[in-house]
């Protein structure tokens, strides 16, 4: 009789044991689902991209907004910028390889001087850096995707190139909305 009472203890307490583990399993994916829902509410909302109108390198005037529709890549850079320069024959491919996509790419120069300022895309003349204020351009190069809607949807991080798988697959991924 008493191997028979401690055979069913034993059942019980397995069973407590299963049933805790249990709970503690649909507890921590409750928890766990509550965290991933107040997370994503609490990611900020895209903000509009500031407006701009810049002096092209190759005359007129453009303006930010005229792009609404397309993906634009902002390339904030100089002559003078090494990395700048290197990654302008990336950002050209970029262009050609997408436009048809809707990608649209265009430089932000700090150079006075437009011969200065070349690439096979449009180049914006900033020489004064009023347009480096709006986007808080810290160092260069910088590049900042903006969404057909015209909202600011990614920043590389400035003063370090660029990789273009990174740079092709975030843009990829806008220009699929």
């Amino acid at each position: 009789m008493q191997a028979e009472q401690f055979s069913e203890t034993l059942i019980v307490r397995r069973r407590g044991r299963l049933l805790a583990r249990a709970l503690g399993v649909l507890l921590g994916a409750t928890l766990l689902a509550a965290l991933l829902q107040t997370a994503l509410a609490a990611a900020p909302a895209p903000v509009e991209a500031p407006d701009f109108v810049l002096k092209s390198a190759g005359g007129g005037n453009l303006r930010l907004s005229e792009f609404r529709s397309d993906v634009v890549a902002l390339a904030f850079g100089a002559s003078w910028c090494g990395v700048c320069r290197d990654g302008t024959e990336a950002l050209a491919h970029l262009q050609q390889d997408l436009a048809s996509q809707g990608l649209r790419v265009l430089a932000v120069s700090f150079d006075a001087d437009p011969a200065a300022a070349r690439a096979g895309y449009p180049v914006l003349l900033d020489p004064d850096g009023e347009t480096g204020r709006l986007y808080d351009v810290d160092d260069l190069p910088l590049i900042v995707l903006v969404d057909r809607e015209g909202r600011l949807r990614h920043r590389f991080a400035s003063g370090r190139p660029v990789p273009e798988p990174a740079l092709r697959e975030e843009i990829a991924r806008l220009l699929a909305e």
